[in-house]
């Protein structure tokens, strides 16, 4: 004896609802067609963005292992139902994350590794020979500048020379090392 449905059977309203192969694209067509709304309805439920994408996959996965729906009336209306209730579960999983203390959380190692540690030897010889190589002038106020951490008018004032000879000559001395360590690929 077959089993009959509670529900009548649905009256085929296209071409394409006759035939099941060619059925309205269901699940995958509310996704495209109620995809804005969705995220709207999500998002007025205080979800961060990257939250609201992963209510709306897992509101889609679990359309996609609802079989019969040809017994949804309301596509609308039940996916918004189906994404409260993942909201809601989604919710209900945050509260019970904890936070980790400072103690659990892994420090990143600062110590370099044997071929960082080589880079670094290198570039820092290289810069030192690029400026040992610049003119005086711009040397000085890049040395002055970048060592001793003095501002514009502290240069100017132990070169004997304005502020505006100082930018100028900040500006060469860093054009004329980018040039040098450009046409060694030391970045």
């Amino acid at each position: 004896m077959k089993a009959r449905s509670a529900l009548p059977p649905r009256a085929p309203t296209t071409a394409t609802d006759s035939n099941p192969a060619q059925a309205a694209p269901g699940i995958g067509g509310w996704a495209r067609e109620y995809a804005a709304d969705l995220h709207r309805f999500l998002s007025k439920r205080r979800l961060i963005e990257s939250d609201i994408k992963d209510v709306c996959q897992e509101v889609y996965m679990r359309l996609l292992r609802f079989e019969r729906t040809e017994v949804i009336q309301n596509p609308m209306a039940y996916l918004f139902r189906v994404a409260a209730n993942v909201a809601h579960d989604f919710r209900l999983r945050q509260a019970q994350w904890t936070p980790l203390e400072a103690e659990q959380l892994e420090e990143p190692t600062a110590d370099p590794g044997p071929e960082q540690l080589l880079d670094t030897e290198y570039r820092s010889r290289r810069v030192a020979e690029v400026l040992a190589s610049l003119p005086a002038l711009p040397r000085a106020a890049l040395v002055l500048q970048l060592q001793e951490e003095l501002t514009y008018e502290e240069i100017a004032g132990r070169l004997g020379v304005t502020r505006r000879v100082v930018k100028r000559a900040i500006a060469r001395g860093y054009a004329l090392a980018r040039e040098a360590l450009g046409r060694d690929g030391v970045k």
